[in-house]
């Protein structure tokens, strides 16, 4: 409410007392001004300035005072005036002395009471919400204006009481385009009688609302590109289907972009940044059944939009052999040891994709030692009478089943032996075997399990009789010597290893069913690892002799490979070997004697031989070395007839070996 009068005292104590009122902008105005003392009276008249300009205004003197001759007026009363301002500059000056008698804004509107600061709230931009606006004054007669500022959006409210009220439009959004919430200014103006009296500017923190997300109106998707999973299935495979959103329809909100996407199936997901030419996809889906697939979407507000859809896998799993089994046969596919056919007996699982996936079941076969595979024949899972009369009862074959459908190959390796005897002797020969034929001169070849209800013995290299009892101990470590610095290891009742002894000394238990034997001479007491030792073990870098030995074997492949057994007495730990130097006389069981001069050149005599190169294979575990001498012909006798296949050999060796 406004003032009706203002009274004013200056430091020497006279005073000026305004009454009248105030409407509007119009301003009625009567003055009475009281001089303290005579002196600082006025002599003729004040003058009065609005706003720097001189306006008319007649007083009436109410008091004089003489002083050393002089009248001084020292009450005077003014006419009243009609100002049509609200507020302004007033001032009154003694126009003969010139002096100031008032000069400050004026108003009878409580002036002194104009805010300078306000606070706000609210900020959502809705259209609904209600942002506000409250002015720090405990006045009653100003109005108030706030505009708000955001980019190049802006808005004005009003109100005739310190609080005012704004919605900010929806629409607003679009100058946040890249965050949720950002900074609006707000000008807030105090006004009296209309005119704008101060102004100032403050801060309100603005939002996007929750509502303002982006949309994914649809979606399509499709198998991976490239799929393996024929088009005319039209279906989702298992571990062979992806997917891929081959089409989307999104939009950001309010100037929002969209920024990245995601593709989640199932349990999978893929995340990446949003290109309309290059959308996510998931290469192998692991899962099967009716898989849920969400497509989500991100804008550069953080906000996010999702559209799902479902999607079926059919289960899938690579096709398996539950059983396999080939045995030597007749024609007619009766079993028979001496049959010259094979009988096979197959079954298979495979996914049948609902009716779509098919299987192909093959079967081919080779001699053991044969490399190359005979030609592929095709049969159905169960049983069948396979070979071309063709299996012959002396050798053994490897025989490899195939099973393919629409995605892969999976195969199975069977082995056929050679006929099954009882018992068989060596013809012409020094040689018996049970369970198969005897194949090897000098040798008790057994194809059985063996089970010995007495002691069994043994000669060691010095002589020595051993009994296996005394070497295998069930559930416990022993160790028995052989005279040759070797001993044989047994734990848990099986024969673990063959160990080398360094010198004569205590053995030491590795706790593994291995045991080491320290040399008081060469590494004192100490336990070392077996991989650490070099005395007894021939490894990568040592050259080998053989010494004069014997070496046993017999002829393979269509009588071009001779084969033999060398042992040297060791434990090996190489990966490989050559023959470096050395010589060999071959004898078969006639009798007929070939010899090499050596390794590196020479002849032979009467051996229809080009080269002598052998491959040599190693097995760790017997010390023993595999030599396969090649013949670009076949093998034949001092009198020129060819040897046939399996004929055991024996062979004087005196070879040197070279390992890495």
């Amino acid at each position: 409410m406004s003032l009706t009068k203002r009274t004013y005292t200056d430091i020497l104590g006279n005073t000026l007392v305004s009454t009248g009122s105030v409407t509007g902008a119009t301003t009625k105005l009567t003055m009475v001004f009281t001089a303290n003392n005579t002196l600082w009276g006025v002599q003729s008249t004040i003058n009065v300035y609005v706003d720097g300009t001189k306006v008319t205004c007649t007083w009436t003197t109410n008091k004089t005072e003489t002083w050393m001759g002089t009248t001084y007026k020292t009450k005077l009363t003014s006419q009243q005036l009609t100002i049509n301002k609200p507020f302004f500059n007033l001032k009154l000056v003694n126009a003969t002395s010139g002096s100031e008698i008032y000069n400050d804004e004026f108003s009878f509107y409580e002036i002194e009471k104009t805010p300078t600061a306000a606070t706000t709230s609210g900020g959502v931009m809705d259209g609904s919400t209600k942002s506000k606006v409250v002015f720090t004054t405990s006045g009653t007669d100003a109005t108030y204006a706030a505009t708000f500022t955001l980019g190049s959006y802006s808005g004005t409210a009003t109100s005739t009481t310190k609080t005012l009220e704004y919605a900010i439009p929806i629409a607003w959004c679009n100058a946040l385009p890249n965050a949720a919430t950002g900074q609006a200014n707000v000008t807030c103006q105090v006004k009296y009688g209309g005119s704008v009296y101060s102004s100032f500017t403050v801060k309100l923190t603005v939002s996007v609302p929750a509502s303002v997300v982006p949309t994914v109106t649809s979606i399509t998707l499709a198998d991976k590109t490239n799929t393996l999973v024929p088009s005319a299935w039209n279906m989702f495979i298992q571990h062979k289907s992806g997917v891929r959103v081959s089409a989307v329809t999104t939009a950001g909100a309010y100037s929002s972009t969209i920024k990245t996407i995601k593709l989640q199936v199932g349990s999978q997901s893929i995340s990446q940044n949003y290109s309309a030419s290059s959308l996510p996809q998931i290469d192998v889906i692991t899962q099967s059944g009716s898989l849920t697939c969400t497509v989500t979407v991100t804008d550069s507000r953080g906000r996010t939009a999702s559209k799902t859809a479902t999607v079926t896998f059919v289960p899938y799993a690579a096709p398996k052999f539950t059983n396999c089994v080939s045995e030597r046969c007749l024609s007619n596919g009766e079993i028979d040891n001496d049959g010259t056919y094979f009988k096979s007996t197959t079954a298979v699982s495979f996914s049948t994709c609902n009716g779509n996936n098919t299987i192909t079941l093959t079967v081919k076969y080779k001699k053991t030692d044969a490399v190359v595979y005979g030609s592929e024949t095709t049969i159905t899972p169960g049983v069948n009478t396979c070979g071309n009369d063709d299996l012959d009862t002396e050798f053994s074959y490897d025989v490899m089943y195939s099973v393919t459908d629409q995605f892969c190959t999976v195969t199975f390796t069977d082995y056929i032996s050679t006929a099954i005897y009882l018992m068989h002797f060596l013809h012409g020969g020094k040689g018996v075997a049970f369970g198969q034929k005897a194949t090897t001169e000098n040798y008790l070849d057994c194809a059985f399990k063996a089970l010995f209800r007495d002691d069994v013995y043994f000669l060691t290299g010095n002589g020595v009789q051993v009994n296996i009892r005394d070497i295998i101990t069930i559930g416990a470590q022993t160790l028995t010597s052989f005279g040759n610095g070797l001993f044989l290891c047994a734990q848990d009742g099986h024969i673990v290893a063959q160990v080398p002894s360094i010198g004569t000394g205590t053995p030491t238990s590795l706790t593994n069913g291995q045991f080491l034997y320290a040399n008081n001479g060469n590494i004192g007491s100490k336990t070392i690892g077996l991989a650490d030792t070099t005395d007894g073990v021939i490894k990568a870098g040592d050259t080998v002799a053989s010494g004069s030995t014997w070496a046993f074997g017999s002829l393979m492949t269509s009588s071009k490979e001779i084969y033999l057994s060398v042992p040297l007495g060791k434990m090996i730990t190489a990966s490989s070997a050559t023959v470096v130097s050395g010589t060999m006389t071959i004898r078969t069981v006639g009798g007929y004697a070939y010899d090499k001069a050596s390794a590196s050149g020479g002849t032979y005599s009467g051996l229809d031989i080009t080269d002598f190169s052998p491959s040599v294979t190693i097995v760790k575990s017997s010390g023993n070395v595999r030599i396969k001498v090649t013949n670009s012909n076949k093998w034949v006798n001092s009198s020129g007839t060819a040897l046939t296949n399996n004929t055991p050999v024996t062979a004087a060796v005196n070879l040197s070996f070279r390992f890495s």
